[in-house]
């Protein structure tokens, strides 16, 4: 009985170890401001994060000592050594080195550098990476959140966007005020978004083809340790009223032509709404950043969205404020799931539905902490858990 109980408690302290959770903050060291989408890898782990708008953000799944890498295309890297379990990290990231592109005699470029990226991306777009993913979502109702969706997902990606995922765990909760809103397929926007070539079709976008329908400007150059990044604007100047488009800025290497981060600004994007119709076309803008794993090319890190749409409700005409908020981040990549079956990316999925298939696991999900909620996400979770909201699907 002796040696049972000594080796149970050997198993219990072995688990406590492994399953170690760190959380923190970043900011900018010159001004204390949060810094969004910050990636925080563990080195020779596999395990990876970005912080949510506020800076913040959570990484567990791990045993100490452990060297955490943190990283923001506009700022230095910073490494820290974490022997053991402490209070909650603060983090400063020092500005990287900012140059304002001067006046130059050589107004085009940007317009190569935008190029040669774009055409180094068309030449590796069929190479496919295999990622472990979780994807959040959070709509509001008039300032007020009514609705989330949390999934794990496994994903097939490649330059240009998802090609493929497969959701393994899944949660919802909505309030049920008498008034619902939905956006039916805000994923497919994610999704579509996270590559750095584009495939909407109808829509109007930087391709290598067309660069000439673009105003093209670098707007600066970030000094990082290891190369120039050059961050470059790209405006559509032939938009028509309510035409389908995408103004970009994209973060390029001077040295090795990779796109380390891509900001696009969507207009007059075509929209599936459940109980709403819009009165104003809605704004939308999307952040993807990419991590470079050494093999040439970057990688799917993080893809973060925002929908906002005014519009009145389906049969009494009450005005509405509309916001759905979207991050997928992707923590480890995983080349063994490459011969899995995914679904292939479609415009006809439905996010609840996809939800609603699986499963929820209450204790799944109060063990994976993947991404640091912000406090609406935080206080609104915590309201729905309490009245037992994710396992009825809606607030009873």
């Amino acid at each position: 009985m002796k040696r049972l109980l000594f080796s149970l408690i050997l198993l219990l302290a072995s688990v406590s170890l492994y399953a170690q959770t760190v959380t923190g903050r970043v900011t900018d060291q010159s001004n204390g401001q949060p810094i969004p989408f910050a990636s925080i890898t563990i080195l020779d782990a596999n395990i990876a994060t970005v912080t949510n708008e506020n800076g913040e953000f959570i990484l567990s799944g791990f045993s100490y000592p452990i060297k955490l890498r943190v990283s923001h295309i506009s700022y230095l890297q910073s490494e820290i050594n974490l022997s053991q379990r402490g209070e909650k990290l603060a983090v400063q990231l020092m500005p990287a080195t900012l140059s304002l592109n001067v006046v130059t005699i050589d107004p085009y470029l940007g317009q190569r550098i935008v190029k040669g990226a774009l055409e180094k991306a068309t030449a590796n777009s069929n190479k496919n990476y295999y990622t472990n993913a979780f994807y959040r979502q959070l709509s509001t109702l008039n300032d007020k959140p009514n609705q989330i969706y949390e999934l794990f997902y496994d994903l097939k990606w490649n330059p240009k966007r998802v090609q493929g995922w497969s959701a393994k765990h899944s949660r919802f909760a909505e309030m049920n005020d008498g008034l619902s809103f939905s956006m039916n397929n805000q994923s497919y926007l994610t999704f579509s978004y996270s590559g750095y070539l584009l495939q909407e079709k109808g829509c109007k976008y930087v391709t290598v083809d067309n660069l000439a329908d673009f105003t093209i400007n670098i707007e600066r150059y970030i000094e990082q340790a290891d190369q120039r990044v050059a961050v470059i604007s790209c405006k559509y100047n032939k938009a028509k009223k309510n035409q389908y488009y995408v103004n970009s800025t994209y973060y390029i290497g001077m040295d090795d032509l990779n796109i380390y981060r891509l900001e696009n600004n969507v207009y007059n994007v075509p929209v599936a709404l459940s109980d709403a119709k819009a009165t104003y076309p809605p704004a939308c803008n999307t952040v993807a950043t990419f991590k470079n794993y050494g093999d040439g090319m970057t990688v799917l890190e993080s893809v973060s969205t925002k929908f906002l749409l005014n519009g009145t409700a389906k049969g009494s005409g009450q005005e509405l404020r509309l916001s759905v908020s979207s991050l997928l981040t992707v923590f480890s990549v995983d080349n063994k799931i490459s011969d899995k079956n995914f679904v292939t990316l479609s415009k006809k999925t439905k996010d609840k539905a996809v939800v609603q298939s699986i499963a929820y696991d209450a204790k799944f999900w109060a063990d994976n902490p993947i991404v640091k909620q912000t406090s609406l996400e935080d206080s609104f979770i915590k309201m729905m858990e309490n009245k037992k909201a994710f396992g009825t699907m809606t607030n009873p």
